[in-house]
C-alpha cells in the first residue's frame, strides 16, 4: 500500500498520521502475539528434552516418546507456521510506518518551506513599501533640485548672481543629483529583487 500526499481527487489517500496510529495498535497486539509463540516455543523445545531424558531415564517407552514427541512437534510445526506469518505482517507493519514517518517528515517539511515563504513575502512587502515610500522622496528631492537649477539658471541670464556663485551652486546641484541617481538605482535593484520575492 503506497501513501502520498492526498488531493480532492484522490479516493484512497490516507493521512500519515492515520496511517501510524492503525499500524501502531496492530503493531503493538502483534508484537504481543509473537513473544507469546515464541514463549511457548520455548516450552514445547523444553518439553521435548524432559521427553529424551525420561526416554533416557527408562521412564517412558521408545512408543509413548514417539507418541508424545510427534503431538509436540506437531504443535509446535504449526506455531512456527504461525510464527512466520506474523513476522511477515510485523515486517509490512514496519515497511508502512516508515514509509508513513518518511511522509509525515515530508509533509512537515513542505509546511516549513511554505511558511518560511510566506514569511520572507511578507517580510519583503513591508520593504517594498518602505522603500517605495523612499524612491518617492528621492523624485520629489530630484525634481526640487531640477527646479532650484531652473531659478539658477534664470538668476545667471538676468544677472542677478555672480559668475562665481553660479558656478559654485550649480556644482553643488550636479553632485547632488549625482547622489539621487546613486541612490535611485541602489533603490531600484531592491525594489526589483524584493518583486521576486513577492511573486514567487
Amino acid at each position: 500500500m503506497s501513501h502520498h500526499e492526498g488531493s480532492s481527487g484522490d479516493d484512497y489517500y490516507l493521512d500519515p498520521k492515520e496511517v501510524l496510529a492503525q499500524y501502531s495498535v496492530e503493531w503493538v497486539s502483534l508484537r504481543k502475539s509473537y513473544d507469546e509463540l515464541k514463549a511457548q516455543l520455548d516450552e514445547v523445545k523444553a518439553d521435548l528434552s524432559h521427553l529424551d531424558r525420561k526416554l533416557e531415564k527408562g521412564e517412558i517407552t521408545e512408543r509413548e516418546h514417539i507418541q508424545e514427541y510427534r503431538e509436540k512437534w506437531r504443535a509446535s510445526t504449526q506455531m512456527v507456521q504461525v510464527k512466520r506469518e506474523v513476522e511477515g505482517r510485523l515486517y509490512e507493519i514496519q515497511k508502512e510506518i516508515r514509509a508513513a514517518n518518511r511522509q509525515l517528515k515530508q509533509i512537515e517539511e513542505e509546511q516549513h518551506r511554505r511558511e518560511r515563504v510566506e514569511q520572507e513575502k511578507s517580510n519583503a512587502m513591508i520593504e517594498w513599501m518602505s522603500l517605495k515610500q523612499g524612491f518617492e522622496l528621492v523624485e520629489q528631492r530630484r525634481r526640487e533640485i531640477t527646479a532650484e537649477m531652473d531659478r539658477l539658471e534664470v538668476q545667471r541670464r538676468q544677472g542677478t548672481i555672480s559668475e562665481e556663485k553660479y558656478r559654485n551652486q550649480r556644482v553643488e546641484q550636479i553632485g547632488q543629483l549625482a547622489q539621487l541617481t546613486s541612490v535611485e538605482s541602489d533603490v531600484k535593484k531592491r525594489l526589483a529583487e524584493l518583486l521576486e520575492i513577492i511573486r514567487k
